[in-house]
């Protein structure tokens, strides 16, 4: 069985930043160590932000193509539906939503919104899913791959 996960869109952004602590994300999802669950509000967000000035001056613009081919391509695509639990931030709906209906097991983040949020944590877990960040993460993927 493959592990599911939803990532949010700033760990990405880490990633094309060039993030010494989340190069192993992009490693092991190169490495088919998890499958990754997409939607297309996810990745316009994705394009929106690494797009943005202030960001896309430190960006290589070949790096970041091609990093949104590859979400494009190896992801597992689903229409989210469903209304998620409350969360501090509206911004992350989509990504609860995304979780949710693409039945991951896990949500990685870098956003204290989401993980700090112990009332969310609860709701999220009656779906089965995990809110973590990039260390944690990585700990629960050697535990299961």
């Amino acid at each position: 069985m493959t592990l599911r996960v939803v990532i949010d869109t700033n760990i990405w952004i880490r990633i094309l930043l060039r993030g010494r602590v989340t190069l192993p994300i992009l490693e092991a999802f190169n490495a088919d160590k998890f499958q990754l669950i997409m939607s297309q509000v996810l990745l316009d967000e994705f394009y929106q932000v690494w797009n943005r000035p202030r960001l896309r001056k430190n960006i290589d613009l070949n790096q970041a193509l091609r990093l949104e081919q590859q979400l494009r391509n190896r992801s597992i695509w689903i229409e989210p539906t469903t209304i998620p639990p409350h969360c501090r931030d509206p911004k992350d709906l989509p990504v609860l939503a995304t979780a949710i209906d693409g039945k991951a097991k896990i949500i990685l983040s870098g956003d204290d919104d989401l993980r700090a949020d112990e009332a969310l944590r609860v709701a999220m877990e009656l779906y089965s899913i995990k809110l973590l960040g990039v260390n944690s993460f990585l700990k629960y993927l050697e535990k299961f791959n």
